[in-house]
């Protein structure tokens, strides 16, 4: 029995490992690169620029932009106790990366909104959150 247990275990992680190389059922939010590129799906206007792209430069953070992040947040009177989950950290996280005002990205329509968030809440987990 023991066999057929190890047997079958080891032909579902030679699967596990092969769909991972083919980047089969693989989205945006799966993989992490140093600089994600978020290329929208209609040109973006915001106070008089227009956007067609975005790129993320989530490792040239640093703690001072956490700490700015918790600040600029809990002057309008918002709190993070849980900044992996927290909307308004994440979105403000991801204007850093992007070199951008956090207002740029807090106007995004809602499906690039919620996948530059996601990038951000990746990011953060990856790094310990």
């Amino acid at each position: 029995m023991e066999d057929i247990n190890n047997t079958e275990t080891n032909k579902v992680v030679v699967e596990l490992a092969e769909k991972n190389k083919t980047n089969e059922n693989v989205t945006d939010s799966d993989t992490l690169t140093e600089v994600y590129v978020h290329q929208f799906e209609k040109p973006y206007k915001f106070d008089g620029k227009t956007y067609t792209k975005l790129e993320f430069n989530f490792e040239k953070l640093i703690g001072t932009d956490l700490v700015n992040i918790e600040n600029e947040m809990a002057a309008v009177g918002e709190f993070a106790i849980s900044p992996e989950i927290s909307t308004s950290f994440l979105y403000r996280l991801a204007a850093r990366a992007a070199g951008v005002g956090s207002d740029v990205i807090s106007g995004l329509p809602l499906r690039e909104f919620n996948k530059i968030k996601n990038q951000s809440r990746d990011f953060l987990i990856s790094v310990g959150f």
